[in-house]
């Protein structure tokens, strides 16, 4: 037997997907952005060297070498030698 797609009726609107909750449990990296100011030098893997323009709770503004402009995550940057 074919099974037929149910049709919704027009006037009951839809209820929006439930969001699962993350877990306490997850790990998150121990770097904190309070140890990171404007104008310090960074440098990323992929990006290269730049310097933060913005800092956010765990997320740098950063302005790179080429000209770009990025927000990443300080979890992935570096400090850069003098």
């Amino acid at each position: 037997m074919l099974r037929t797609a149910t049709k919704r009726s027009p006037t009951k609107p839809t209820r929006p997907k439930r969001m699962r909750a993350v877990s306490a449990n997850v790990k998150r990296p121990e770097v904190d952005a309070a140890g990171y100011a404007v104008g310090i030098k960074i440098t990323h893997p992929q990006f290269g060297d730049g310097t933060v323009t913005a800092v956010e709770v765990d997320k740098l503004t950063i302005k790179f070498r080429d000209g770009r402009v990025k927000q990443i995550l300080n979890y992935y940057v570096k400090r850069r030698d003098r």
